[in-house]
């Protein structure tokens, strides 16, 4: 029996220790870039709730705006930009960066070197980074990109599905200074449409109160197909970008760079490299190709983000009601509210996230996507 031990613990051990080392290091890069761009996150969330209202087309074209929705919430916090734009729903965005996106991104590179393998044939097949890119090379660029689109797709909607409760709240938290406002106001523009969630004093009280008042499925898993649609789209979009923009980049200037050793007549013309290529997997290109997937993925998701945010805050209309009512009073394009903000918050938010994730995953020991 120890013997058997011995010989089965270190290589499950280690299979182990990667694989919490990548959710960490995914976690923690995600909890803290979302931080920084919170207010971003609590002004797009808002704005698409305003959006399901039944009030006319002309007055929702003069009230909502993301500058007037900014100042309301400071006005709210007593002129706090802090308690305002930066605290609602910080704690649950922080559970959630830990939990949902550290899992679909940190674990993305293992679904994605499995997916890989099972493409390929058992003798062809290694564990180590070389043995992943020789693997991936005996494939066509369509099936290498599928393969990067399926495992991000796969990650987010595991991970959507699990740790949906953690989203409701966010969402709900970082809506509730409309909540309050238009229930204990006498006049104004409603903020939000009525039969809304009440008042709730705290994150972890969220969880309960929503459980006692609508049950666990129907609230704590409210929303969670068109949750789960939607993180399938984001993070296969996203991080299949990503890391298709990373290989296409490096590889391109590899093949630069041998052109121009083997070409000798050419060499003056070919050392010239092109500004849009890297010499290394390092920051620099993280940036770029994280701005790139950032703009992709939220155009891709932007219709199914609003839907999500729609079901998540209501309580008694399903998805597909919200999406037909909201089609039908202002057009398709409807569900592009909020894009601006959702889009100013993406792109950063992932030029910094995305960086900060692959120098985690270096310290932790682990090699760059």
């Amino acid at each position: 029996f120890k013997k058997m031990t011995s010989s089965w613990t270190p290589s499950t051990t280690s299979q182990t220790e990667r694989l919490a080392k990548e959710w960490l290091s995914a976690g923690v890069g995600c909890a803290l870039s979302d931080t920084v761009f919170n207010p971003l996150e609590v002004l797009k969330v808002r704005r698409q709730i305003q959006a399901s209202s039944n009030a006319t087309r002309s007055v929702i074209s003069n009230q909502i705006n993301t500058l007037r929705l900014a100042k309301s919430a400071i006005q709210e916090a007593d002129g706090s930009i802090l308690k305002g734009l930066w605290q609602p729903g910080l704690l649950a965005t922080w559970m959630r960066g830990l939990s949902y996106t550290g899992f679909r991104i940190g674990l993305y590179p293992t679904v994605r070197d499995y997916y890989v393998k099972t493409r390929t044939p058992t003798s062809a097949r290694g564990m180590d980074r070389n043995a992943h890119d020789g693997e991936e090379a005996s494939m066509s660029e369509s099936e290498q990109f599928a393969v990067k689109l399926l495992a991000g797709a796969t990650t987010g909607a595991i991970g959507s599905a699990v740790f949906n409760p953690i989203d409701i709240v966010r969402i709900r938290m970082q809506s509730q200074p409309y909540r309050v406002m238009n229930s204990n106001s006498s006049g104004g523009a409603m903020m939000v449409p009525t039969g809304q969630q009440p008042f709730y004093p705290s994150t972890i009280r969220a969880f309960s109160m929503i459980v006692k008042e609508e049950g666990v499925v129907r609230g704590l898993w409210r929303g969670v197909g068109v949750c789960v649609a939607r993180a399938s789209l984001l993070s296969g979009s996203q991080l299949g970008t990503y890391d298709a923009a990373k290989r296409y980049l490096l590889v391109k200037n590899n093949e630069e760079d041998e052109s121009t050793t083997n070409k000798s007549t050419m060499t003056t013309t070919m050392t010239t490299t092109s500004p849009f290529l890297f010499t290394r997997d390092g920051p620099a290109l993280h940036f770029t190709c994280a701005f790139i997937s950032g703009v992709v993925a939220q155009t891709v998701t932007q219709p199914v983000d609003t839907l999500k945010t729609l079901a998540m805050s209501s309580t008694n209309k399903n998805s597909l009601f919200l999406a037909a009512n909201v089609i039908r009073e202002r057009g398709f394009f409807a569900l592009y509210n909020g894009f601006w903000p959702a889009a100013m918050r993406q792109g950063p938010v992932m030029v910094l996230q995305m960086p900060i994730v692959e120098q985690l995953r270096r310290l932790c020991g682990l090699e760059y996507f």
